[in-house]
């Protein structure tokens, strides 16, 4: 009896010690599973804020695929609202950017030409024979709605601004911009022409 009742006390220790070992032994292995989970859950949930941040940012900045057109651009002008016949009058065009874009154009001293049509729809030439125009480059930064002149600045031998009409009647004055832009390796040249402006000469 004494010999079976100490058989059943060691069978009954070693249920519990076999009992503790195997808890323990689950414990230490569900904890860094669960922290692990945790991990990627918060790498994934950073990583997409930051890539829809980056996503946004590059739309902000993205340029037109096809680069820049006739269509981006208008040319207006300023004209005097009296002008008598045989004297000079000056008038003044602007390029306007009319896009949601920054262009960097480039042109040279004659960027802006004026010309004077007759109501037959005749040219009227100008009095100088020849016009001298120093071959520069010159380049600017043209921001969204903004407007540009450039009047030579001495590097053209007349006023090309600076218009006379002899004889009292109706005409029209059409002003013309040369530039270019450099986009994506590939040179846009550009010839954009104001709308007619009539004008009366006293």
């Amino acid at each position: 009896m004494k010999k079976q009742s100490c058989l059943v006390i060691l069978f009954v220790i070693g249920l519990v010690l076999l009992t503790s070992c195997n808890s323990d032994s689950n414990k230490s292995e569900a904890s860094p599973n669960n922290n692990q989970i945790i991990a990627r859950n918060t790498d994934a949930s950073n990583t997409g804020a930051s890539n829809i941040g980056a996503s946004n940012t590059d739309v902000s900045n993205t340029e037109p695929e096809d680069g820049p057109s006739e269509s981006m651009f208008r040319i207006e002008m300023q004209v005097p609202e009296e002008i008598k016949a045989g004297q000079s009058f000056e008038v003044k065009g602007f390029l306007i950017n009319t896009s949601n874009h920054d262009w960097d154009i480039f042109h040279g001293a004659g960027m802006f030409t004026y010309a004077i049509y007759d109501d037959q729809g005749e040219l009227v030439p100008r009095n100088e024979k020849m016009i001298a125009v120093n071959d520069i480059g010159i380049g600017t930064t043209l921001k969204p709605n903004s407007k540009y002149n450039y009047d030579g600045q001495g590097h053209v031998s007349t006023k090309l601004y600076e218009l006379k009409v002899n004889k009292r009647g109706q005409y029209e004055i059409i002003c013309q911009a040369e530039f270019s832009i450099n986009y994506n390796d590939k040179v846009y040249e550009f010839q954009i022409q104001s709308d007619p402006q009539a004008i009366k000469v006293q």
